[in-house]
């Protein structure tokens, strides 16, 4: 079920220092009449992540394993549902907070408008990157890991923003591709996903699953 504005249930301690973030701006937006927006992104994917950074999201990791002819590990079941969203888009609805006077004291939540499956989002990536390598890449490995934390389904409620005339324009196959224009692009791509995998082990993030 899509998640609206009005719940707030943060689980983490960084969703806890969001969720506080938020309602400093709005709060002192109103005292001191600084016209404060608070935009609650989905999963931003889209050319020009770091190709360095463990945190920056799911079409990055998927992306480098099969540029580099590997299985991209996929935790859980494949199963779990998420909400990604176009940088495009994003920036469509920061322009929108900065210029419409409708939106100071809201807090909008800006996504994808849909719900994949991480399974689904792995096999977008696979197909985009066979078609632009010329060859048949390995299956993503789905099971046996598990990231410690994570939030079994996570969708956001988009309907305060279409009500506002804000649409998300882009799916995640044009995020993707967008990404891999960036990716072929680049002359100094470095295999880090076996540096980047042992950092989250040795961190604890990554776990296995015990059979019971």
């Amino acid at each position: 079920m899509p998640t609206p504005e009005t719940h707030a249930y943060p689980p983490n301690a960084y969703a806890m220092a969001k969720h506080s973030q938020e309602q400093q701006a709005l709060t002192f937006g109103r005292r001191y009449g600084i016209p404060s927006v608070a935009m609650r992104y989905s999963i931003v994917q889209g050319p020009r992540q770091s190709f360095y950074n463990a945190y920056s999201g799911a079409c990055r990791i998927f992306s480098l394993h099969y540029y580099f002819g590997k299985a991209p590990q996929v935790y859980e079941d494949g199963a779990q549902c998420r909400d990604f969203v176009n940088i495009r888009d994003v920036v469509d609805a920061n322009m929108m907070a900065l210029e419409d006077p409708r939106m100071p004291g809201l807090a909008c939540n800006v996504g994808g408008g849909r719900a994949y499956t991480v399974a689904e989002f792995a096999k977008t990536v696979q197909k985009e990157m066979e078609a632009r390598l010329g060859r048949e890449l390995p299956e993503p490995v789905i099971g046996g890991k598990y990231r410690f934390g994570d939030t079994r389904n996570a969708v956001s409620d988009i309907s305060r923003m279409r009500a506002l005339g804000w649409r998300p324009k882009y799916g995640i196959a044009d995020s993707v591709r967008q990404y891999a224009d960036y990716l072929f692009a680049q002359d100094n791509v470095e295999d880090i996903l076996d540096f980047a995998q042992k950092t989250m082990k040795d961190l604890n993030v990554v776990r296995n699953v015990k059979e019971t």
